[in-house]
């Protein structure tokens, strides 16, 4: 079922992160919002990861075979690597900063950053990226929005 393996992940998702906020805060890493803004970047962290966990089961039950879905991941590859992650998009040329302002990860890693209290938000961003918590919101809710009931049509038929 579907659901299940969803919540599933949510479940290791969560005691992973756990263990990654332990070590962050071991090696000097520390939280300056409230409380309750961590808790909102926890909260949006593990909403985005339900939403890219319906569309690789989606993805997954749209395979051929296993071999097939095992290929997946390496199409799954680039698109963690193009936002705001990673590097700072300004120097970036400008079709790539509207790329990698309008990737979903962007919005999310800026909506975390922020609630941390660790970073503000780039000048002339793109719409998500200068209101980093509602666009994480909005992308998180409408992927699991149509991925969520395509995935379970797909389940249902199989």
């Amino acid at each position: 079922m579907p659901l299940a393996q969803v919540l599933a992940d949510l479940l290791v998702c969560a005691a992973g992160t756990v263990a990654l906020v332990l070590a962050g805060l071991a090696m000097g890493w520390r939280i300056e919002g409230t409380a309750l803004e961590a808790l909102a970047a926890f909260g949006l962290l593990l909403l985005f990861r339900a939403a890219t966990t319906w569309a690789g089961i989606l993805l997954g039950l749209a395979s051929e075979s296993e071999e097939a879905a095992g290929q997946l991941g390496s199409a799954a590859f680039m698109p963690p690597l193009l936002p705001n992650a990673y590097i700072p998009t300004d120097g970036m040329p400008g079709w790539l900063r509207t790329l990698a302002g309008w990737n979903p990860i962007s919005a999310v890693t800026t909506a975390v950053r922020g609630l941390f209290g660790d970073a503000p938000v780039p000048a002339g961003a793109a719409w998500p990226v200068a209101r980093p918590v509602a666009g994480a919101l909005l992308r998180s809710l409408g992927l699991i929005a149509v991925l969520a009931p395509l995935a379970v049509r797909r389940y249902a038929r199989r």
